[in-house]
């Protein structure tokens, strides 16, 4: 079996993101890398608890896993060539295609949802056409009626004024311009049928509201390419230079990188742990199967000053919320990562 390709983490505004749910399965079952869930679902626009893709990796888990040749940054800016002509002519052609499609798919949905309501409701529509025409009929009486009382003399008659006849022209047949037909009844179309109206001449459906579909990933634009080497980084140092990830900088956070690999080497998933008052959450297996047993905060190195307080504090803090503290620090003299456990106690 072939090794696998590394996975490639888009960067944006130094931070990662994944998209792909095949590498963020693999990512959590072989490697215990979480991640955050960020994106909104459609169908729940309005919760946060359920959440959806985009998943971003904090920033340690980005380190860790390009360090340990797992994963490469992808600048997926630059990943997004200029576009050709004929590449945008194509896009932009797929695009009116799609949006004829909804619109023709909206007018086939209306046709259909009319014949069935007559179908299914065809007597009391005919009942309430006869009724409508019924009084339309009476109010045409009614009009004629007050019409002849109004034109009516004193001696039952009436006039009417009849415009001269201009010299030359005919005093019978239809007016002028019109064609010969245009006294005689005009036939009326049986209804069509369902396979009728599929073959017919759609009318202007310009108005249609239609909706705009957002891909979510690049993935499908012919000018997207991950794959150009230079948006591809296999190195911190060498996307550091590039203006493409600058984690870590200072002591702290390279303690923290340091810490998190160490733990994550002994086998524990990893989480972030700023609701809690630290740094992290350690699970002792998947998030979704156990609770954390611990909250923790890196110190930049082992000479780091902690005020008698702040020990205090970290104790209650995760008694509070039934977890042990622990404080972890790394050594950059000796490479090695060291750890104290906090836990309150009663005194006898």
């Amino acid at each position: 079996m072939s090794a696998r390709e590394p996975v490639k983490l888009r960067i944006a505004n130094q931070k990662a993101y994944l998209w792909d749910l095949q590498d963020i399965q693999y990512l959590r079952v072989q490697h215990h890398i979480c991640g955050s869930l960020q994106g909104t679902l459609p169908q729940v626009t309005q919760q946060n608890t359920f959440l959806g893709l985009p998943l971003v990796l904090l920033p340690e888990e980005a380190v860790l896993l390009v360090r340990n040749k797992i994963a490469v940054l992808v600048d997926d800016r630059a990943a997004h060539r200029p576009a050709s002509t004929a590449q945008a002519a194509s896009y932009a052609s797929s695009r009116e295609g799609a949006i004829a499609a909804q619109r023709e798919h909206a007018y086939r949905s209306e046709q259909a949802h009319k014949r069935e309501m007559e179908r299914v409701h065809g007597d009391k529509i005919a009942l309430k056409r006869r009724e409508k025409e019924e009084r339309r009929r009476k109010e045409r009486e009614a009009r004629g009626e007050a019409a002849e009382g109004e034109g009516e003399g004193e001696g039952g008659s009436f006039q009417v004024d009849v415009p001269p006849l201009k010299e030359g022209a005919a005093t019978t047949g239809p007016p002028a311009g019109a064609g010969p037909s245009s006294s005689a009844p005009v036939p009326v179309a049986p209804p069509a049928s369902e396979s009728d109206s599929a073959a017919a001449p759609l009318p202007d459906l310009s108005s249609h509201p239609y909706t705009i579909i957002i891909e979510p990933r690049s993935t499908s634009f012919a000018w997207y390419d991950p794959s150009f080497p230079s948006v591809t980084y296999s190195t911190l140092e060498a996307a550091s230079e590039a203006g493409v990830w600058s984690y870590p900088q200072t002591p702290l956070q390279e303690a923290r990188c340091r810490v998190f690999e160490d733990l994550w080497r002994k086998g524990y998933y990893m989480g972030g742990g700023l609701r809690f008052g630290g740094d992290f959450l350690v699970y002792p297996g998947d998030p979704l199967r156990y609770h954390s047993h611990f909250t923790l905060t890196v110190l930049s190195s082992p000479k780091t000053t902690i005020m008698p307080l702040d020990l205090v504090a970290y104790g209650r803090l995760a008694t509070g919320v039934k977890k042990a503290h622990l404080l972890g620090t790394w050594d950059a003299d000796k490479g090695v990562v060291s750890y104290a456990s906090l836990e309150w106690a009663a005194f006898g």
